[in-house]
């Protein structure tokens, strides 16, 4: 899930995901604000490792923003019931690594550094590989140089690895080969499911490029058995959470 760091539904996504009773949980846009005073998406990774019932945590950094109200760290986040044994960040490009001085502005929206993380999760008789994704951003879902670059090195890092769980905000749709060339490995849980778009619209708005934007997704291994997954249409963030019950 896009929890929307500092948006305005931080409350509603914060209680939705109590609610699922999740082992596992993949986040992008979590802030680390450390001010009592701030709203709650400010400080959102603190209010998730307190308010969550998941005691293990793996949180990377992207960039310090800055803003009125401070300089914030901003990145992903795995949460996990299990240990994380081991954990590793691979930045995707070399001309944008984590950046320290970063203002939000649209015209950086492009150039904010993405990250792919790994934490490998030792269940009571498993290892998972668990990968979590925020896509290069920009002003449509289709390939370019740079994110079927980011799906290389994805390739990578996933294809000799076993139990791989791979989910995020890609910033591409699906059906582009940036998403197929992942498919070659793993399976793309909601491929089938002809979804229109992964945004919820009463923020994006109806008449939006992003009414036919899909580019959230689950990937995993083909050994692993999909039970069930939903993509619930709710009001807890501007993206639609992605709900997947696994068997490995």
């Amino acid at each position: 899930m896009n929890i929307w760091g500092i948006g305005h539904l931080f409350d509603s996504a914060l209680d939705f995901l109590n609610q699922q009773k999740p082992d596992i949980i993949n986040l992008q846009e979590v802030w680390d604000g450390k001010k009592d005073n701030l709203p709650s998406g400010f400080r959102g990774l603190e209010l998730l490792r307190e308010k969550l019932d998941l005691p293990h945590f793996f949180f990377t950094p992207n960039v310090t923003d800055n803003r009125q109200e401070g300089r914030f760290l901003i990145g992903n986040a795995i949460f996990s019931r299990w240990p994380i044994v081991q954990s590793e960040t691979t930045f995707l490009e070399d001309k944008h690594p984590f950046n320290n001085d970063y203002l939000d502005r649209r015209e950086n929206y492009p150039y904010v550094p993405k990250s792919l993380q790994r934490a490998t999760i030792k269940t009571e008789d498993k290892v998972l590989n668990v990968f979590n994704f925020h896509g290069i951003w920009g002003k449509d879902g289709q390939d370019t140089d740079r994110r079927l670059e980011a799906s290389r090195k994805i390739v990578e890092q996933i294809k000799e690895r076993e139990n791989v769980i791979l989910s995020g905000d890609f910033n591409v749709n699906e059906g582009t080969k940036s998403i197929s060339m992942i498919g070659d490995y793993l399976n793309n849980v909601f491929k089938d499911d002809q979804r229109k778009n992964s945004f919820n619209l009463r923020i994006k708005g109806f008449d939006s490029g992003y009414a036919k934007a899909v580019v959230d997704f689950v990937f995993v291994s083909r050994n692993i058995q999909v039970l069930t997954h939903q993509m619930p249409d709710l009001d807890v963030s501007d993206h639609l959470p992605l709900i997947c019950e696994l068997e490995v």
